[in-house]
């Protein structure tokens, strides 16, 4: 890792630290003056984080899609992207802020602690089509979990609460957002396994082999599937499709986070 990446990264540790510590004291407080500091520390760090996946991307001359620092780095932006006009189009689903910018700190931590070496992209990844597959990866797997703390934060705010909300109401703005996030992160979940089917027959001469991370993408591709299934065709909303598309973040846990390290053909992207 470079000097100026490092100090780019480290401030948007730094940043998204005081960001999740602004947020919490906001909702405590209330207090306005908390509220603009919860909003604008993360945005900057945002923009030190940008900076830092930039910097690398010219520092090796490629795009930082392999190794486990690398997409951490930028899986970790992509949470942030995706939530952030969220958050700014729908004010109904900001409380779910907190938990989203810890996710995005602990994936950065993550990374810092895998190695951070600057190095070429080897020959067999110099394709068009891994840098489909892996932004549309993080993609998927920005949508699931954003979508998981927008239904998190929907439980919460309507624990206790008995009787359908009206479609007025914020709260059931979350559980249809909810469900649109679902949606967007599905079809980038089909365009990367398609996108990676592609390009492994490119290089191995198959499109598909069964190791533990393909086999685990389809898996959550299936768990989001009836998702969809479950919301737009049996009618499911409220409580029983948040909980739903929380319990669906384990299956993306489980194919980023709990297979990476035994997957014979996807440990050196990891």
């Amino acid at each position: 890792m470079s000097l100026a990446e490092g100090v780019a990264v480290w401030a948007a540790v730094a940043g998204y630290a005081a960001g999740f510590a602004a947020l919490v004291a906001a909702g405590l407080f209330g207090r306005r003056w908390l509220r603009r500091l919860a909003a604008a520390l993360p945005l900057a760090a945002m923009a030190a984080h940008a900076t830092a996946i930039l910097v690398r991307w010219i520092a090796t001359g490629h795009a930082p899609v392999m190794r486990v620092h690398e997409n951490a780095l930028v899986g970790s932006f992509f949470l942030a992207l995706i939530f952030a006009p969220v958050a700014w189009r729908f004010p109904a689903v900001r409380r779910a802020a907190p938990v989203v910018v810890a996710g995005v700190l602990l994936l950065l931590g993550h990374g810092l602690m895998g190695g951070a070496e600057e190095l070429p992209l080897e020959p067999p990844f110099r394709s068009n089509w891994l840098v489909v597959h892996v932004t549309f990866a993080w993609l998927a797997f920005g949508s699931y979990l954003v979508a998981s703390a927008v239904a998190a934060q929907y439980l919460w705010s309507t624990r206790g609460l008995r009787g359908k909300l009206s479609q007025a109401d914020p709260r059931a703005l979350a559980d249809e957002l909810a469900a649109k996030l679902i949606a967007f992160g599905f079809v980038s979940d089909s365009v990367m396994i398609a996108s990676g089917a592609i390009w492994a027959h490119g290089l191995w001469g198959r499109y598909w082999a069964w190791d533990p991370i393909e086999t685990w993408s389809l898996v959550t591709w299936l768990v989001y599937g009836a998702n969809l299934h479950l919301r737009f065709t049996l009618g499911w909303k409220g409580p029983r499709a948040a909980w739903a598309a929380v319990l669906s973040a384990i299956a993306v846990l489980v194919t980023f986070f709990g297979l990476g390290v035994v997957s014979q053909v996807h440990t050196q992207l990891l």
